[in-house]
């Protein structure tokens, strides 16, 4: 018999600091889906809420703690951090993050795909923490 797969409840994302306001609401959706895509490609984990009334699982939290060109101009580097913490009770468990950057010409005129580029690969990195603990630990 498979092994159930533990539930996933991927809170909406919130961004603390990006380098042009213009990003701020687009970014929390581009965040969630790449969440979303890291629990979707995992064997053990699933975004389907349980029907069992006693069944556990995983909240996770996340923020973009931060989103803009270094101080070089060379590179656009982003911070995520998040928090897992179990479902329902809320009790935090683990607090993984990612940074990742990207190589820029000119911080005047950086592109909205390369925004989404660096904000998807923080999530991913982080991501990459959050699903590995959550696999090796029952809620």
């Amino acid at each position: 018999m498979a092994t159930p797969k533990t539930y996933v409840d991927i809170e909406k994302m919130v961004v603390k600091d990006v380098f042009d306001s213009k990003y701020k609401t687009s970014l929390p959706q581009i965040m969630q889906k790449a969440a979303e895509k890291a629990v979707k490609s995992s064997g053990k984990l699933t975004l389907d809420q349980p029907k069992d009334k006693g069944a556990k699982g995983y909240t996770i939290d996340g923020s973009l703690v931060s989103l803009g060109p270094d101080k070089s101009g060379k590179q656009l580097q982003g911070e995520c951090s998040m928090a897992i913490s179990t479902w329902p009770g809320k009790s935090i468990k683990a607090m993984p993050s990612g940074k990742a950057g990207l190589a820029i010409d000119d911080p005047g005129k950086i592109a909205a795909a390369d925004v989404q580029a660096v904000a998807e690969a923080v999530v991913e990195a982080a991501m990459n923490a959050a699903t590995k603990y959550m696999e090796k630990n029952t809620p």
